[in-house]
């Protein structure tokens, strides 16, 4: 053979070799990438510090693969106001926002955190479907518009019985951070706000990133009821407050038990 022939046969074998090995370095960081190399606009935070990383994207099998998979064959989300594209319902936007969540309650705590419960307007049932975070520059109402269509969704995913019927016109409003033991109690001092899809003029997908809110949504372990409670149209309990004994610490396995049975004992079935 003629030694060029040698001589590029031997340096693609190089080059071949090299391209293997690169691949191999970069692997474990594709892996790992998160939104960490965004910025927080966080007053309580300095400016140009990273978001801290929760965890790798979802490459193993999750409930949130379940969640999407057992309802693509049965649920069409169609029609409606277009959906952006980082709030389209997918394992990577929920992930960049579940992270996103973790990374601002870490740095601003509860109060920058609320519940979200999901409503049909023709009942009085409000669903719990996972919690909300914003950054303190971020108004609450704009906030909740910016992630509407993901919100919506997940509340239509999770109980796809008594709200995928009324997805597109589905109410959701607000309860402070941690809450869901006086919601469960019915505490008088605990008002739940609605919240609008549409919230001024401007355009809210360029005014607001996706890194400064976050949504860490619920998800039902097997057999597990779901949480509800039940209001008026301006946010108050539609029962009386439950007198506990347990005001003064935090309520036991058995004692929370005892809660979601008693709530669960008071739902009337749909005629």
């Amino acid at each position: 053979k003629h030694p060029s022939f040698f001589l590029n046969f031997k340096n693609n074998l190089i080059m071949a070799s090299y391209v293997h090995l690169l691949s191999l370095c970069l692997l474990p960081l594709a892996r790992t990438f998160t939104p960490a190399t965004y910025h927080l606009t966080n007053d309580a935070l300095s400016r140009g510090k990273p978001l801290p990383s929760t965890g790798s994207l979802l490459f193993a099998k999750s409930k949130w693969d379940s969640l999407i998979d057992e309802d693509d064959d049965q649920l069409e989300f169609k029609g409606g106001p277009p959906v952006p594209r980082d709030m389209k319902y997918n394992l990577f936007n929920i992930k960049r926002l579940r992270d996103n969540f973790d990374s601002i309650r870490a740095v601003g705590g509860k109060d920058l955190t609320n519940d979200v419960y999901a409503r049909d307007p023709d009942t009085d049932t409000f669903w719990f479907i996972g919690k909300v975070a914003r950054v303190s520059d971020v108004p609450i109402e704009k906030a909740r518009a910016r992630q509407w269509p993901m919100l919506e969704e997940h509340a239509a995913r999770l109980r796809p019985q008594e709200l995928f019927p009324k997805w597109g016109s589905l109410q959701l409003w607000l309860a402070p951070g941690d809450s869901e033991l006086d919601v469960a109690y019915n505490r008088p001092n605990i008002k739940f706000v609605q919240m609008f899809r549409d919230v001024g003029d401007g355009d809210i997908v360029a005014e607001i990133r996706n890194v400064e809110i976050g949504f860490q949504g619920e998800v039902y372990e097997s057999g597990e009821e779901g949480f509800r409670t039940w209001r008026t149209e301006d946010g108050i309990p539609v029962k009386p407050e439950i007198q506990s004994s347990v005001e003064n610490r935090q309520p036991t396995e058995a004692e929370l038990d005892n809660i979601m049975e008693m709530l669960n004992s008071q739902v009337v079935p749909d005629v």
